[in-house]
């Protein structure tokens, strides 16, 4: 057998299985690998010999032969039993996997396929040992391209299903230190447990700690639009958390200094870097002063006064403000200006709206204010045309 062999292999099912076997009992090192391979077709089907005797042997095949020989378990089991039998097998291979797998990228590459194949109610299983491998071969950045896809996972597993998982991938992003990447699995468990999860007020209340803590995460909404979070905050379970949240939804630079002064040491128990805190709320609101003057010149002065800094610093902070994504336009350092053309907004509600429907009616003014020069211009053109036409005529009687 090689890397290169396909899926499905000639021969009939037992020709497969013993073929598996055989492999199996050369990575065991048996000196009788065909008695072998006959006493484990003698105690069984074709599926549950390749099942048993593979425990903790096949995860150990070299990096070549890993992937070629667990697709030929795959195969095995489903050939026999259907995709029910690989369901019902699924857990307890990701278990062995994990535990035993020589090479973590090999590893990783029979659990993806594995996932692929099982039905949603096994994948949380085999999700369990990818996170599993990851953390003990230290491959938690193979893991970081799952993220934005979690929300979507999570709904295909059905509610609930899978927290064990997004609390263990959480655990393991954390101690690898990829913070944003914690702070998505946190957004995906308060989406499938809801606000009825055991742990489901402790993970919201880390969640907007991170938020604040992590400037490289600025979509507060994101988090504050969860039913979960909405649920728990107005049950008066998130606690300080929840204050912390209206903070970071609502105020501005000059409020959460106040808010910081007069609650230090409520928000260092929390976890809350002030520092870091202070940082992102200066970004936030500049990106407010944005939204609210959208295609205007802004004096680097305004923006000084209204995030606490020196106006020399001003351009830092529009790079930064650019960079993750909040905030795009046109910087003037001629004149010491921002023209914002677009921006974001930390929450979309009644008062959005209005500016909206301001900005939409100004523009159909605009556009109706063009209307007879549109038209002016185009009787113009016509008549223009008509002249040319007739001197063309003329021109060529004569």
């Amino acid at each position: 057998m090689s890397s290169k062999d396909l899926f499905f292999v000639d021969g009939d099912q037992d020709a497969q299985a013993k073929e598996l076997l055989k492999f199996i009992g050369e990575l065991r090192g048996e000196t009788q690998v065909d008695q072998f391979v006959e006493a484990a077709m003698a105690t069984g089907s074709g599926s549950e010999a390749v099942l048993r005797e593979s425990a903790g042997w096949l995860a150990r095949a070299e990096e070549a032969q890993m992937e070629a020989a667990y697709n030929q378990l795959f195969a095995v089991v489903t050939t026999e039993g259907g995709s029910q039998a690989l369901d019902a097998a699924a857990g307890g291979i990701a278990k062995d996997v994990a535990a035993t797998a020589a090479s973590g990228a090999a590893g990783l590459r029979v659990l993806n396929n594995l996932y692929s194949l099982a039905t949603d109610g096994s994948r949380p299983a085999v999700f369990s040992g990818i996170v599993e491998l990851a953390v003990r071969t230290k491959a938690m950045a193979a893991l970081v391209p799952v993220v934005p896809r979690l929300a979507k996972m999570v709904g295909e597993w059905g509610a609930g299903a899978g927290a064990g998982a997004l609390l263990a991938l959480r655990k393991a992003f954390d101690e690898a230190q990829f913070g944003s990447e914690a702070y998505g699995a946190e957004l995906a468990y308060l989406e499938a447990v809801g606000a009825g999860g055991e742990r489901a007020a402790e993970v919201a209340g880390s969640a907007v700690v991170r938020f604040a803590n992590i400037n490289a995460l600025c979509d507060v909404d994101a988090l504050a639009r969860l039913a979960s979070v909405q649920e728990l905050h107005r049950a008066g379970q998130l606690g300080a958390a929840g204050e912390l949240l209206e903070q970071l939804l609502g105020s501005n630079y000059q409020q959460w200094q106040a808010y910081e002064q007069a609650n230090a040491e409520k928000l260092a128990a929390l976890g809350v870097d002030a520092a870091k805190a202070g940082d992102k709320m200066r970004l936030l609101t500049l990106a407010s002063i944005a939204s609210e003057r959208l295609g205007e010149d802004v004096p680097f002065g305004d923006v000084a006064a209204a995030i606490g800094v020196d106006v020399e610093d001003v351009e830092l902070w529009i790079i930064d403000v650019v960079r993750v994504g909040l905030v795009q336009g046109k910087m003037n350092q001629v004149t010491a200006t921002l023209m914002p053309t677009r921006s974001t907004y930390r929450t979309f509600g009644d008062a959005q709206w209005k500016v909206l429907q301001t900005r939409l009616h100004q523009w159909k003014e605009s556009l109706d204010a063009l209307q007879p020069v549109i038209h002016s211009a185009k009787a113009l053109a016509h008549q223009q045309t008509e002249q040319a036409a007739g001197q063309v005529h003329v021109a060529a009687k004569e």
